[in-house]
């Protein structure tokens, strides 16, 4: 059990087993509290409910940035996972038709996508290490497809998905180049927690933007 509480040191800022040796990594993490107080303030149902996900996703990181030991790191990705289970189960609210199966559908869309881009970084990984974990890129294939499928239904939340799809990219490179950018600008992993915030925003927000209604449509109503 003791393995549980082992000190990690994964991150170019960590130089010790301190709780503050992450101190930029750590603070911009509330980069995630920022999106679910904005999120939280679109008063529905479902904006709470991801808000309080994101929020739950700031703080698992900031007590990995912390803390970092392997019982933090499993909230960490615990915390995310709730999140993406979540956003699976509700987006085909957002498509002219949907039920239960369709949503579990949704989520076995995302489990699927996650477990076949795992098992292709598994085999590239040894020749290409600086490749990303396969729940992330699972996770933004199936965005892509959630996002095309929005489309059709309900453009305005397709837009906001659309530029969750153009900005997870970045926010995942700068994931990556953490270690190579320790030299120049002493890692980059805090800009993933920015940009990453900013794309769960938006995925979010997509989620939640409830359609026009033909009167609305038809009557140029905001």
């Amino acid at each position: 059990m003791n393995t549980w509480f082992n000190s990690v040191d994964i991150y170019c800022e960590r130089l010790d087993a301190s709780f503050w040796a992450e101190p930029i990594n750590a603070i911009s993490n509330l980069s995630f509290i920022a999106a679910g107080f904005f999120l939280w303030r679109l008063r529905s149902l479902r904006s709470t409910l991801m808000a309080i996900l994101v929020i739950l996703i700031g703080l698992g990181s900031f007590s990995f940035h912390t803390f970092a030991n392997r019982l933090t790191g499993l909230l960490d990705v615990l915390a995310i996972a709730l999140y993406l289970l979540a956003f699976a189960f509700l987006i085909p609210k957002q498509w002219s038709r949907n039920s239960l199966l369709i949503q579990l559908g949704s989520v076995l869309l995302l489990i699927v996508s996650i477990v076949l881009a795992q098992l292709l970084m598994s085999y590239l990984k040894p020749a290409l290490p600086w490749l990303p974990p396969g729940m992330y890129l699972g996770a933004w294939l199936a965005l892509i497809v959630y996002t095309s499928t929005t489309q059709y239904s309900n453009p305005s939340a397709a837009l906001f998905l659309w530029l969750a799809v153009i900005i997870f990219p970045f926010s995942l490179l700068s994931r990556q180049l953490d270690i190579t950018m320790c030299d120049f600008i002493g890692g980059s992993h805090w800009l993933w927690h920015l940009l990453n915030g900013l794309t769960l925003y938006l995925s979010s927000y997509g989620l939640c933007l409830k359609p026009r209604s033909k009167y609305q449509l038809k009557n140029g109503v905001a």
